[in-house]
């Protein structure tokens, strides 16, 4: 009877002790991206990304429909983790200062992968609207 004790008092011990398994398992995924116009970088250009469609969404969705979104930096350049796999889009907005007009778009299918493709890191050509 008492080892029963001893080992219940060890078990509650042992299963409280353990850290809370993680809300979210990271991906080893990552898309980067480089903004270009005219052979000139666009830098703080935004990028959103929309998981899991084969068609275009548009240019004129609200951020809102998005999945994702992040920011090119000073050198043109933004990297987003843990991309869930599937085929996506990606639309940028920026802003060329050097040609008119200055507001620039561009859109880019990309499909990750886990193993072969599960890294992406290519170049987003922008254009102004013609």
């Amino acid at each position: 009877m008492r080892i029963a004790v001893v080992f219940l008092v060890l078990l509650a011990t042992g299963l409280a002790c353990r850290p809370e398994p993680p809300e979210r398992i990271p991906l080893p995924t990552e898309i980067c991206l480089t903004t270009s116009h005219h052979n000139f970088p666009i830098p703080h250009a935004t990028i959103y990304l929309k998981y899991n469609v084969d068609t275009f969404p548009g240019y004129d969705q609200p951020p809102g429909y998005f999945d994702a979104t992040f920011q090119t930096g000073s050198n043109a350049r933004g990297c987003i983790q843990a991309v869930p796999e599937g085929r996506h889009w990606a639309i940028g907005f920026g802003y060329d200062s050097l040609h008119y007009p200055h507001n620039v778009f561009g859109s880019l299918r990309l499909e990750i992968a886990l193993g072969a493709r599960a890294k992406i890191d290519t170049t987003m050509y922008v254009s102004e609207e013609h």
